[in-house]
């Protein structure tokens, strides 16, 4: 059993420790099964000599959830997301600052988004051409939603980097023809991804001439020895049996997951038995939240604990009353 403990240290560590601890909870995500993005010259790596110069990938999207990581190499960074005849939106490096089309939200045309970044950090994209919503990440740490929305820049859009000042800017894309450092956001594909591998086609059919011949019979001499029948008078381990009482739809885990304790400032610890998914979301939660965006409080599904006659019981975390919180995970493969 892993051991990680976090601390509210209002420092650079705090985000470094939620960082590793989070990824290191997922499995490694497995690339693409094709190999046809990249920038438009046709690698994955890039030098922007000259200020104002840009780039954008060879291929564009216009449905679906799609992810990438870019890192900067060298220069000054500004990553992001590109359509013609429309000014791109960009999360730029030197300044954390968002800039895109204006709208009535965001006159000007640009904003305080995130946190600074250069060189040697990976900054990943998550598009989601289904919602609406474009996620930039720093070194895999969710700088949140944009305020931009992919449809102000038109039905097909492009990933994008551009040259912001001087220096020349060198850029390293990896789509998912490798291994991504860090794992994909649940539901979104690799770029690099056709989308159509992950989703059988309804209008194929079995091949008839794989069905098998009626006038076939099977072998009698493979049918199954009467000796190696179950013994009618062994009984199941009620102690393997399911759990009745457990009401949140699944009644054994199926997967890794982590026993999650919350120490509050009144020295009470409150403890959670999580799946992985549940744990990512309360640790995004927290980290958006120590960096000054959502909600003040966490709702946590008591899951097996839900006693009485409910049909769902939440316990409400407030996070100025978090003094640490530990994640000890265990397999239950």
């Amino acid at each position: 059993m892993n051991n990680i403990i976090f601390k509210k240290l209002g420092t650079i560590m705090l985000a470094l420790l939620i960082g590793a601890s989070v990824f290191s909870l997922f499995p490694t995500v497995t690339k693409a099964e094709t190999t046809n993005v990249t920038w438009s010259d046709g690698s994955l790596t890039k030098t922007i000599s000259k200020w104002n110069q840009t780039d954008i990938s060879n291929i564009g999207k216009s449905s679906g959830k799609w992810y990438w990581e870019i890192k900067l190499d060298g220069g000054y960074g500004e990553v992001g997301l590109f359509s013609p005849g429309k000014p791109p939106i960009r999360y730029e490096g030197y300044n954390g600052v968002s800039y895109g089309p204006s709208n009535d939200s965001i006159k000007a045309g640009s904003y305080s988004y995130g946190s600074t970044y250069t060189v040697n950090d990976v900054i990943s994209v998550a598009l989601d051409l289904e919602n609406d919503t474009l996620t930039f990440y720093k070194n895999g740490i969710s700088q949140g939603v944009s305020k931009y929305t992919p449809s102000s820049l038109g039905k097909t859009v492009y990933p994008y980097i551009r040259n912001p000042q001087d220096p020349p800017a060198k850029y390293t894309a990896n789509f998912g023809a490798s291994e991504f450092k860090y794992p994909v956001p649940e539901g979104f594909l690799p770029y690099q991804e056709s989308g159509t591998s992950t989703t059988p086609d309804p209008s194929t059919t079995p091949d008839p001439s794989t069905t098998p011949d009626p006038s076939t019979k099977p072998d009698p001499s493979t049918t199954p020895d009467p000796s190696t029948t179950p013994d009618p008078s062994t009984k199941p381990d009620p102690s393997t049996t399911p759990d009745p009482s457990d009401t949140d739809g699944t009644s054994q885990p199926t997967g890794d997951r982590a026993i999650l304790t919350v120490t509050m400032d009144n020295g009470f610890d409150k403890e959670f038995d999580l799946s992985k998914k549940e744990l990512n979301a309360f640790i995004a939660w927290y980290d958006a939240k120590d960096a000054g965006r959502g909600a003040s409080f966490f709702a946590i599904d008591k899951h097996n604990n839900n006693k009485g006659p409910f049909s769902n019981r939440k316990d409400y975390v407030i996070f100025n009353k978090i003094l640490t919180f530990e994640v000890s995970e265990y397999s239950t493969k």
